[in-house]
Parts: structure tokens; C-alpha cells; sequence
């Protein structure tokens, strides 16, 4: 039988995190997408390798930020995970007492007190 535990803070504090350090992570390659820019206009300039590395650096670059937006679909399904665990949670202690009262129900009715 699987050990389980679940921090649902933990969980949250997670998802919260990832979340930021992509906003982090998306101004930071903006960031270096203007800096790749203007070296590739200014500071090194070839008339026909330029082109060819800026569209090389704007490849890398696209991929990259649709790299980093995966992070929000982790951060996403953590906390799908914890919603979904939480409301099973929920749902087996409602089962559990429905079990309780429905024995305690019998066994008044076999007693015959019943209330």
C-alpha cells in the first residue's frame, strides 16, 4: 500500500512560486532578446551572418518562452492535484459518516429503539 502525504500549503506555496519565477524567467528573456537585438544591430554586424543570427537567436528565443509557460501548466496541475485530492478528501468523509449513521441506524432498529 502506497504511503501518502499531502501538504496542501506545501502544494500551493509551489504553484505560487513557479508561477512568479515565470514571470522571472519571461522578463529575463525579453530582456536578453533586446540586448541579442541590439548587439546583433550595433556591435556585431555582418552583412550576412546578422540576419542569419538573429533568426537563429529568435528560434532559441520562442522555444525558450514556450519552455518557460510550461512551468505554469506544472504549477497548474499541482494544484489540480491538491483541488482533486481535497474534494475526494471531502467525499469519502462524507461516505464514512453516511456508514456510521446508517449502522447506528440498524442497530437501533435491531435493538428496537428505534428514534
Amino acid at each position: 500500500m502506497p504511503d501518502v502525504n499531502i501538504d496542501f500549503d506545501e502544494i500551493a506555496t509551489t504553484a505560487t512560486t513557479m508561477g512568479t519565477k515565470l514571470s522571472d524567467i519571461s522578463n529575463e528573456l525579453n530582456n536578453l532578446e533586446t540586448t541579442v537585438s541590439g548587439l546583433l544591430q550595433d556591435g556585431l554586424v555582418f552583412e550576412k551572418a546578422s540576419p542569419a543570427l538573429k533568426e537563429a537567436y529568435d528560434t532559441f528565443s520562442r522555444q525558450m518562452k514556450t519552455s518557460a509557460a510550461n512551468i505554469q501548466s506544472y504549477a497548474d496541475n499541482f494544484n489540480g492535484i491538491a483541488k482533486s485530492l481535497a474534494e475526494s478528501d471531502s467525499a469519502l468523509m462524507t461516505e464514512i459518516r453516511n456508514a456510521i449513521a446508517q449502522m447506528n441506524a440498524e442497530f437501533q432498529e435491531g435493538n428496537g429503539n428505534e428514534q
